[in-house]
């Protein structure tokens, strides 16, 4: 659904949330003045007073907008975009235009101020008092892969009485929400939190293949903890969390070659049909037959997710201006994945690569083993990370120190289990295929890639890899006010990240090979610089340049055994300028950011040729640059009605850089044929590698230039009954964003809106909404695909958005 004029007159009329960087406007908190508190430079701060871009989600706004995941928050927020619609394990968020394919997102995670590496795509919201997102390069203080940005959830900890609450989200589809969180003192100086959930989805997409539901989503989750502080110089807190994920198969369609309309191929591989799909691509039918896929007639196969995190601040107060703080957190994942990886009603199909003239009526045929794709891998991660600062707080000048460790281990493995009909339904698949290909009238010659015996084996692989990752800083930042009104800070952190590998591939049935092992360093020094000027207590002026990295790593076996094992960092040089400002006694906020990115060493996955060895790995492939702004409003003509609105664009593009597959579009594109008309890429070596393409200019892949969001609140007293009724609606808009570099294949435009109706009173509220009123149905996300069924020809897969859904909120609260 495209971009119409319902949504404009929706956004001109009834604009923006309580919003990425809102204040409360009911429940606790709402009678405060306008000052948002954050902890985005490690300290205390007024946002408004904060030399940086920060958004901030508070709990009033989660529960206001019933906002129901961190994906669903990132709609509030400028700059910030958060999709899950390939599962809940698939999010990788991206701040400024800085996306990337696949590998890490260059946005880390934060639960108060402490690492978190398990996913937050099913995290409990109901329990969260604000989450901070902080744009821009956060290396100098935050670490490893913040070089865009990171996101600091912040919990419901502290209370001084006794409060609680209870809510259930109720919705369409046997969609069921359920939290509930407690608060109170203990003793004098001990206070205790504990907070659970409940979430079930019943899937909302029907899969055509069996007529059952597919999208279904569940799981669970507990946290808790004790914070101390008895009035003295020490204060501690120890917070822990769990979570079950249990979900079903993604709702993800793929398009069918036959959809492909552009660079047509005459060679054999296509015989004229289109190589690459140009436009945006459309919802699709889902066609998955993973039930036969896998043992048990696919029972329980979808994602699964097991997360424990623990976490341990303590803080002594040396005397009135040096703190002593301590960091410790802890994590561990366990996972296990395994989804249909066509998404597609074939299985086990039988590998034509390609056909060729054999005589004057026979057709050539060239076969390889049945295809498998199924991923079916399980995963275990754990760290622990240890911060030690040590920070004075003066009245002209401020400075802090601190160390930072960081070790984890990864190991992953295959787990893929066959169905006992696998072997025979791809003996079948191939003998189908061949016959399809050879008619009476003409003869067929085969020749195969490996044995013709292989047509009805279908291997299955027990590949393994095991990461150990390390690292260390050291940090430090000053702040000095160098005459009045008139401050500099100075941030900086040097870091030494070491990577060890350990890896084998092989099939079931092989022997188990020596594995090979690869060894990294990356060392790096990030620095921060701010300017800022306070023209008035409600203006603020500030610049900033920062340094930012996303950690370099390794590849696959295959990559290693080719010469290829690693990538380097990725690395940004980001400048900002920007203005805070309240008007009217603080009744408008208007805060703008401009910024430019420099990034060098884009980490793109390439299929990569090194000779004799043709290999998917990341790469360094290139240098990019983004410019945008931000612009936030926060206007409250009246005490009852409250508009909020912001925009966002963030222009992306290649500086410079190469890609293998857009060599061979370039290619085909002059003469219809793949034949290094535009040069051969590895002239010495045998055969015709198309002279890799250019891809300077082309925009970064997932990253929409344009986002923007608006929202009204109203609400008002009945009476003197004690009881409010509130009205809200809302809209976001997100531009169309490229599934590859070749900027070929895009998403569309959308524009979603919700609307919001509901009571409440001190104790209760009862809430109605409609989330995506008008249904839109553009895809957010795009992935490259090869048909398996079609030899492997072009296509693309893409997760459903959710339709419109109906349902009501019921809150309880002490």
């Amino acid at each position: 659904m495209k971009f119409s004029y319902k949504y404009l007159l929706m956004a001109a009329a009834a604009s923006a949330p309580v919003s990425a960087f809102a204040q409360p406007v009911s429940g606790e908190g709402a009678e405060d003045s306008n000052v948002i508190v954050v902890t985005a430079r490690k300290v205390s701060e007024n946002l408004q007073e904060v030399p940086a871009a920060i958004a901030v989600v508070s709990s009033a706004s989660i529960e206001n907008l019933a906002l129901d995941s961190v994906s669903d928050i990132s709609k509030v927020t400028a700059g910030l975009t958060f999709d899950d619609s390939f599962g809940r394990d698939a999010n990788r968020p991206v701040i400024r235009g800085q996306a990337n394919i696949l590998g890490d997102s260059g946005v880390a995670v934060f639960i108060d101020g402490i690492y978190f590496s398990g996913s937050v795509g099913d995290y409990a919201v109901d329990n969260i008092e604000r989450i901070e997102v902080v744009k821009g390069p956060q290396s100098a203080l935050y670490g490893r892969n913040t070089y865009s940005g990171a996101i600091n959830i912040i919990s419901k900890t502290n209370a001084d009485r006794l409060t609680g609450s209870i809510s259930a989200d109720i919705s369409e589809h046997n969609r069921f929400d359920i939290n509930a969180n407690v608060r109170g003192p203990v003793t004098d100086s001990i206070t205790a939190f504990a907070s659970a959930r409940y979430y079930k989805f019943g899937g909302e997409y029907t899969n055509l293949f069996d007529g059952n539901k597919v999208g279904k989503q569940k799981s669970y989750s507990f946290s808790g903890g004790f914070a101390y502080d008895d009035g003295g110089p020490f204060t501690a807190q120890i917070r822990t969390y769990y979570n079950r994920t249990d979900d079903g198969q993604p709702a993800i369609f793929a398009t069918s070659v036959g959809d492909n309309n552009c660079l047509f191929d005459n060679g054999g591989f296509y015989g004229g049909a289109g190589r690459y799909f140009c436009g945006t691509i459309q919802p699709g039918q889902i066609n998955t037959d993973y039930t036969r896929q896998f043992a048990n007639n696919g029972a329980d196969v979808g994602l699964n997710i097991k997360t424990f995190n623990a976490s341990l601040r303590m803080d002594y107060e040396i005397n009135d201006q040096v703190t002593l703080t301590s960091l410790t957190g802890y994590n561990r994942v366990t996972d296990r994945t395994e989804t249909d990886g066509d998404y597609a009603p074939t299985s086990f199909q039988a590998s034509t690569f390609a056909t060729f003239p054999a005589g004057p009526v026979g057709l050539g045929i060239v076969n390889g083993p049945p295809t498998d794709f199924s991923f079916a891998n399980a995963g275990k991660t754990e760290d622990i990370s240890q911060e030690i600062r040590l920070a004075y707080d003066g009245d002209r000048f401020d400075f802090m120190v601190g160390g930072y460790y960081f070790d984890q281990t990864d190991d992953s493995r295959d787990i893929r289990t066959l169905p006992a009909d696998a072997n025979a339904r791809a003996l079948a698949n191939s003998n189908a295929r061949n016959a399809q290909l050879c008619s009476p009238a003409r003869g067929c010659f085969f020749s195969f890639l490996t044995s013709p015996a292989s047509a009805g084996v279908v291997s299955v692989p027990r590949n393994s890899n095991s990461l150990d990752i390390q690292n260390w800083a050291l940090s430090g930042s000053a702040s000095a006010e160098i005459f009045d009104n008139f401050t500099i800070s100075v941030e900086g952190r040097y870091s030494e990240e070491t990577i060890n590998q350990s890896a084998i591939s092989r099939n079931v049935g092989d022997p188990v090979p020596i594995p090979v092992v690869a060894r990294a360093k990356f060392k790096k020094f990030t620095p921060r610089i701010l300017m800022d000027y306070q023209v008035s207590p409600d203006n603020l002026i500030y610049a900033s340049f920062a340094q930012g990295q996303k950690p370099g790593g390794f590849n696959g076996v295959l990559a290693i055994n080719a010469g290829q094992p690693t990538f380097n960092e990725e690395e940004v040089d980001a400048y900002e300028i920007g203005i805070k400002n309240q008007f009217l006694d603080g009744a408008l906020t208007a805060n703008l950011a401009l910024f430019h990115n420099e990034i060098t060493g884009y980490q793109l996955t390439q299929t990569v040729f090194l000779p004799p060895n043709r290999i998917s790995s990341i790469v360094n492939a290139g240098d990019a640059r983004v410019d945008g702004l931000e612009l936030e409003l926060i206007a409250r003509p009246s005490r009852n009605f409250t508009f909020t609105a912001n925009y966002s664009m963030a222009d992306s593009k290649f500086k410079n850089g190469v890609d293998e597959n857009q060599g061979v579009l370039d290619d085909v594109a002059d003469d219809g044929l793949v034949n290094c008309s535009t040069g051969d890429q590895f002239p010495a070596s045998a055969g015709c590698q198309s002279l890799f393409g250019s891809i300077e200019g082309k925009r970064i892949p997932r990253a929409p230039v344009h986002q923007f969001f608006a929202d009204v609140d109203y609400r008002t007293d009945i009476g003197d009954s004690g009881w409010k009724v509130f009205a809200g609606a809302n809209v976001t808009m997100i531009s169309s964003s490229f599934a590859q570099v070749h900027n070929l294949a895009k998403t569309g435009g959308s524009a979603v809106a919700d609307v919001r109706l509901g009571f409440e009173n001190e104790n209760f509220k009862i809430q109605g909404y409609v989330k995506n009123l008008f249904n839109e149905d553009s895809v957010a996300q795009i992935i490259r695909y090869a048909d398996a069924d079609a030899s492997f020809k072009r296509s693309f897969a893409s997760g459903l958005r959710p339709g419109r859904r109906i349902g009501v909120v019921l809150t309880a609260k002490y």
